[in-house]
């Protein structure tokens, strides 16, 4: 049966009718007019249900859009932090896949330059390479024109920037052994920089890399396409990385998908500043809810999010 439309007014004496507290009606009317009731109440206002009709007594609409406008937030930094660790994905590897191959043009479009265990893989992201070229090659304002008609051929580190995060992490997987290695080895002192210059070496293994480079692409998306981060998950476990998990107290048999999980490996990817300009972010916008939240508290939102109890009182990191 087709779900029947609501006006605001409607929708507002719904809420009412469940027990939510509405202390300014025509505010909440506006803000559910520009933000999507389904986006706010749907999504957000379950966290202050008892049933799931019913809301805790003394639940007010503010507390779920101060919750929704937190998420917006975190989703705001988190974006950043992983447009970031593109870039330097992109610089580091652009750098050497042209030392490998010096000598050949157009090597991103040769087989030969890829894992040949993985060609199957890698013909998709040749094909899409192909496709960038198509597009800009006409494009007298695209550096690609530039070089196509003054070099005939085209740095690695010139077309990798027309790939979004999800074709640098295919590219990038599909790479042969030897350059996944300096990859790896590249990062090593953003972990290095962000633990007091603990170095873990060969440790960070290029399958510890692309594993955290997934699950970094999936909170990514996440916030790209505007979806909830509170009780996400991804796909498939971090990797068990000694050397980060253990200062965390997380296990090897422990659970590492959720949200906190993704975070604390994104430092393996970012500098001290970045980092520590992620961290203290989102500890300001969690202390920040935390003081507008009556009827649930901020360790409740911990909880969904793997996050460990109060973490909003920890001291902040160095930038």
């Amino acid at each position: 049966m087709q779900k029947q439309f609501k006006t605001l007014d409607e929708q507002i004496l719904l809420l009412q009718e469940r027990g939510l507290t509405i202390p300014n009606v025509e505010k909440a009317k506006r803000y559910l007019l520009t933000n999507n009731y389904y986006n706010i109440i749907n999504g957000y206002g379950k966290y202050f249900q008892d049933t799931t009709d019913h809301y805790i007594t003394g639940a007010s609409f503010n507390e779920i859009s101060n919750l929704y406008f937190l998420e917006e937030e975190i989703k705001k930094g988190v974006f950043n932090a992983a447009l970031q660790i593109e870039h330097h994905l992109k610089s580091i590897t652009a750098y050497h896949f042209a030392e490998q191959y010096s000598d050949q043009t157009y090597a991103f479009l040769n087989p030969s330059s890829y894992n040949q265990q993985k060609l199957s893989d890698a013909c998709r992201t040749i094909n899409k390479f192909s496709n960038i070229l198509k597009i800009n090659i006409t494009d007298h304002t695209s550096p690609i024109y530039h070089y196509v008609s003054e070099y005939h051929d085209i740095p690695i580190w010139v077309i990798i920037d027309h790939l979004d995060f999800g074709g640098l992490y295919h590219f990038i997987r599909e790479l042969p052994d030897a350059i996944l290695n300096k990859i790896a080895a590249d990062l090593t002192p953003f972990f290095s920089e962000n633990n007091n210059g603990t170095n873990p070496g060969q440790t960070f293994t290029p399958a510890i890399m692309l594993n955290f480079m997934k699950n970094i692409l999936e909170i990514r998306n996440v916030c790209a396409h505007n979806k909830r981060i509170i009780e996400f998950a991804c796909h498939a476990d971090a990797k068990y990385f000694s050397y980060l998990h253990d200062q965390y107290s997380i296990q090897v048999n422990d659970t590492r998908k959720d949200f906190y999980n993704t975070f604390i490996i994104m430092q393996c990817f970012l500098s001290k500043t970045e980092f520590g300009i992620l961290n203290n972010t989102l500890k300001k916008r969690f202390k920040n809810l935390s003081n507008k939240l009556n009827t649930i508290t901020i360790n409740d939102i911990f909880q969904k999010m793997g996050f460990p109890q109060d973490w909003q009182l920890r001291a902040p990191l160095p930038q």
